[in-house]
């Protein structure tokens, strides 16, 4: 197998078609494996950090594509130099696409990375449990290089497979009251409504709204929100061009008094509805609660629709998520140490 690397915008641009044949060909159809999502992470790259793409071919032509990211940084108080997977803050999880069996690849990527000298820690991070790619290298690892597990990281999600009745009577009387408080303290608040976008331009109002509740939310003070994090804007002004054409987009916004006090932005596909952002206007009183009120009328839309089995509900468990949760997806995590002095001791 012959490993070939991309590190130009351009040949990135160019190697879209082989992306998507390889996706389809892999069943791997994901946005969060797609060639667009992946643009949308390369153009948002910040200074210090270099994209490329290992590309893997036989003879009959393309079989994987390993989408790579380098950075420096420090591991247990030392200076190293990582290599990881190429993402964005909101990135749902992270595989290689491979066609066929696993294997191959990974013993010819493996080989081409300890030639190349620009890294010491593989941070192969966000791997669903299910990812053929993390069960071989967990397999394939021990003898060959020395790797350490990371602890998990958790994804909390909703199964929507039943009715919203069903849910809704499944739960405590006191989350049924808090749900209710909130909905009532709101309505005597203003007139409150929800919208859904699935098309939304970029250079738009609705746009516009939500870089708005973003830039009001508790997270933009610390530079964590759309709107003030370095590279985000673009970010998903490239993303939600992408995902209206892709059909992938849904764009909850909800308003008081016609104003945009709570937002989530979504992406669906293959009955999965995954929620990368939810912000609120931090300039309300504590006790209205709107991103509550949002979350109830997305759960309650979606259990409607047979369409969707699953509300994915982002990375990171918390109690409020806790609370509308059925279970939590792992996305496995481990470092992978380059042969030599360096390698070594930052695995020591």
């Amino acid at each position: 197998m012959r490993v070939r690397r991309i590190e130009t915008r351009d040949d990135f641009e160019a190697l879209a078609p082989v992306w998507r044949s390889v996706a389809t060909e892999s069943g791997q159809a994901s946005p969060f494996l797609s060639h667009e999502w992946f643009g949308c992470c390369w153009r948002a790259t910040g200074p210090g950090r270099r994209p490329e793409v290992l590309l893997v071919e036989d003879s009959a032509g393309a079989v994987a594509i390993v989408p790579l990211v380098r950075w420096s940084a420090r591991l247990h108080g030392l200076p190293a130099r990582f290599l990881g997977m190429l993402n964005a803050p909101d990135t749902a999880f992270a595989d290689w696409l491979i066609v066929g069996r696993p294997e191959p690849v990974i013993e010819a990527v493996l080989a081409n990375l300890a030639r190349r000298l620009y890294w010491y820690v593989l941070a192969l991070y966000a791997l669903p449990a299910t990812s053929l790619t993390l069960k071989l290298l967990h397999a394939w690892l021990p003898g060959h290089y020395r790797w350490q597990p990371v602890t998990p990281l958790r994804s909390p999600y909703l199964n929507t497979a039943g009715t919203w009745d069903e849910f809704w009577s499944g739960n405590s009387q006191r989350f049924k009251k808090t749900v209710r408080n909130v909905r009532n303290r709101l309505a005597k608040a203003g007139t409150v409504s929800v919208e859904e976008h699935r098309a939304v331009s970029p250079d738009s109002s609705v746009f516009a709204d939500l870089l708005a509740v973003s830039g009001r939310s508790w997270k933009a003070q610390r530079k964590l929100a759309i709107a003030t994090m370095p590279g985000m804007p673009g970010f998903f002004r490239d993303l939600t061009a992408h995902a209206s054409a892709r059909g992938w987009l849904r764009l909850w916004i909800m308003r008081l008094d016609g104003r945009p006090v709570a937002s989530e932005y979504q992406l669906e596909a293959d009955g999965r509805v995954h929620a990368l952002r939810a912000d609120i206007d931090a300039s309300l009183p504590d006790n209205l609660s709107p991103g509550t009120h949002l979350t109830a009328e997305i759960v309650r839309a979606l259990f409607a629709r047979e369409s969707v089995y699953e509300y994915d509900m982002g990375l990171g468990d918390n109690d409020y998520k806790a609370r509308w949760a059925s279970d939590a997806h792992e996305l496995g995590r481990l470092r992978v140490f380059r042969p030599g002095a360096q390698g070594t001791l930052l695995h020591t």
